[in-house]
């Protein structure tokens, strides 16, 4: 039997090498065909520019290795940059040779709701052009029909429909499992609602939790609602209405839902994807029967890519979590972020910076750094402007402090002004094992973070004293940013989370709107009217962009994008684990940062 067993295992483990093989063989394949049969892209007239949107909406792209591998071959992780999206949208909106749009977003499946605002508001200038719209999906979520709505014409797959839902912003509370465990979790906060360090240490959301989350989530909740009827030409509160009714509907409809999509207006027919291209080729009057005026965006971009000349906007991004060090796959660390900063600063190209915020924050010491770092690009007399993308919360907003004004989407997630330290100990653990410790140490302080131990009283002072102080500091850079009253400041920070259309009405930011809006103030400040934006890339690297363009101009060409995606993986459930297993070999473990994701 043992022998059966090993053989089987040594023919899966070839079968597994023979599939890793061939997937880098494919790839590089791919690669040498773009770099050695690279054509010209030429945009013919009456073209349809193709918009497919999949995997996540991001501010930029990864260039650490990992994020660019992933990109290729799995669908959960590949990445839609949004700026390409809008960028495109733009340039097509003013294109003759352009005719109309089309998007495919049935892959689409992680975005935040800033970003998919920002495309539609991108689709609606398209329309206000002339140019019509129209989007296609095997069925819609609620994060894809947010896109569909805008476009003059949504179809739908017969055996698709609309699936609206709600906003929910549910967390797993480790509480009472930790503590079974023998596992005790000490918290330091500072701000009656900064409910983060709550999932380690209760079974249920406290009041001022709900309380929190209600409020800002009801606003995002109205906003939704509100473009969709808007867009889709819908009464005012229809989409609630569908929800409260939707299982009478479907029984109603038996079972079909693209005809209760079709019964409420949400759609305008019900076609596969062929006959939608059929439909295409008939209005655009396309005498061939292929797809050849059906322009890729990434391969219309670059067509219409330019080098930036003269004084230009520089854009810097900081996304993902703000840690110590530098860059990581999905996060931002101060160093090279800072880096990019004084980039800015130093060089003679650029008039003004826009700093591109979507992050939920991280570390406090590294988000002063970066703002420390951009209050001395003002100092050299360009103006610094802050973009805030889905997130800006928390850390996040602590980076904004440092721009002379804030352009925040009405649907960005921004606030969470508070601190908190965690400290978790595992001596309960370690008894119920029957296991003993023992050891020397020099003074109280020596073993005081040891996790095998009890938190130490000076060990506890310290970090008390260490949130508050950086809490003061917050309010203090709030007030001293915003020209706020360090009273009213604490009154509106306790780490309660807003929209950007809410962080408004309390002086947290000073004007609504996208990237775009940023840029036009940042050139209207620095006196500098059409100037160019230049994104400053996370990565130094020019070979990295370069092989990445050329992976994604062949994924384009060849569709190895489609035949590589694999399955998506489950959520990742256990993510406030990993940040607790990492407060562990932290010298000082605070945190400046919001769990406020709602799905």
């Amino acid at each position: 039997m043992l022998k059966v067993l090993k053989t089987c295992w040594r023919g899966l483990d070839f079968l597994r090498r023979l599939t890793l093989n061939l997937v880098f063989l494919l790839i590089l394949g791919a690669i040498v065909f773009a770099f050695f049969y690279e054509k010209p892209v030429s945009v013919p007239n009456n073209a349809v520019l193709l918009v497919t949107l999949s995997g996540q909406v991001v501010e930029e792209d990864d260039f650490d290795g990992q994020g660019t591998f992933s990109s290729m071959v799995d669908g959960s992780d590949s990445l839609t940059r949004l700026r390409d999206v809008t960028r495109a949208l733009a340039l097509a909106a003013d294109d003759k040779r352009i005719a109309a749009v089309h998007f495919r977003v049935q892959d689409l499946q992680k975005a935040g709701l800033a970003s998919l605002r920002e495309i539609g508001a991108a689709m609606d200038r398209v329309k206000a052009a002339g140019k019509k719209i129209t989007v296609w999906s095997t069925g819609y979520s609620q994060i894809q029909y947010a896109v569909a709505a805008h476009a003059n014409e949504v179809f739908v797959h017969p055996m698709g429909g609309v699936m609206l839902k709600g906003l929910s912003g549910t967390r797993l509370y480790w509480g009472s499992a930790l503590k079974e465990l023998g596992v005790t979790v000490h918290v330091y906060r500072a701000g009656e609602y900064k409910s983060a360090p709550e999932v380690f240490v209760r079974s249920a959301p406290s009041k001022e939790s709900l309380e929190a989350d209600r409020f800002w989530m009801k606003d995002i909740w109205w906003q939704y609602t509100a473009s969709i009827e808007s867009s889709r030409g819908l009464m005012p509160g229809i989409v609630d209405k569908v929800i409260s009714t939707y299982p009478d509907l479907l029984e109603k409809a038996q079972g079909d839902m693209s005809r209760v999509a079709l019964d409420q207006s949400l759609i305008d027919s019900v076609h596969t994807a062929d006959e939608v291209i059929d439909i295409l080729r008939t209005r655009m009057g396309w005498k061939s029967a292929t797809e050849e005026k059906l322009l890729d965006y990434r391969l219309y971009l670059e067509a219409a890519e330019t080098v930036p000349s003269g004084k230009r906007i520089a854009v810097v991004t900081i996304e993902g979590e703000i840690k110590d060090g530098g860059d990581g796959p999905g996060m931002t660390g101060e160093r090279d972020a800072v880096r990019r900063i004084r980039a800015v600063r130093e060089s003679p190209d650029y008039a003004a910076l826009v700093v591109r915020i979507d992050s939920p924050g991280g570390s406090p010491v590294a988000s002063e750094l970066i703002r420390r770092e951009l209050e001395l690009v003002k100092k050299a007399g360009k103006p610094v402007v802050a973009s805030f993308g889905d997130y800006a919360a928390s850390g996040g907003y602590w980076v904004a402090l440092g721009a002379d004004t804030i352009v925040t989407d009405p649907m960005s997630i921004t606030g969470s002004i508070g601190v908190f330290g965690m400290m978790p100990t595992f001596e309960k653990a370690i008894s119920r094992l029957s296991l003993g410790t023992g050891g020397v140490a020099t003074s109280p302080l020596a073993d005081a973070m040891n996790p095998l131990k009890s938190v130490t009283p000076e060990y506890g002072k310290m970090m008390e004293l260490s949130v508050a102080r950086i809490y003061r500091d917050f309010i203090s850079l709030v007030a001293k940013g915003r020209k706020m009253d360090e009273q009213k400041v604490a009154a509106l920070a306790q780490g309660r989370v807003f929209t950007g259309r809410q962080a408004i009405d309390m002086g947290l930011a000073d004007t609504l709107g996208g990237l775009d809006v940023a840029l036009a103030r940042a050139a209207e400040m620095a006196n500098v009217p059409g100037a160019q934006a230049e994104f400053i890339e996370r990565d130094g690297s020019g070979l990295s962009v370069m092989v990445m363009r050329l992976m994604r101009r062949a994924m384009v060409e060849t569709g190895f994008a489609e035949a590589m995606r694999l399955t998506t993986p489950a959520a990742q459930v256990l993510e406030p684990v990993q940040r607790l297993r990492q407060t562990v070999s932290g010298s000082m473990p605070l945190y400046a940062h919001c769990l406020c994701t709602p799905q």
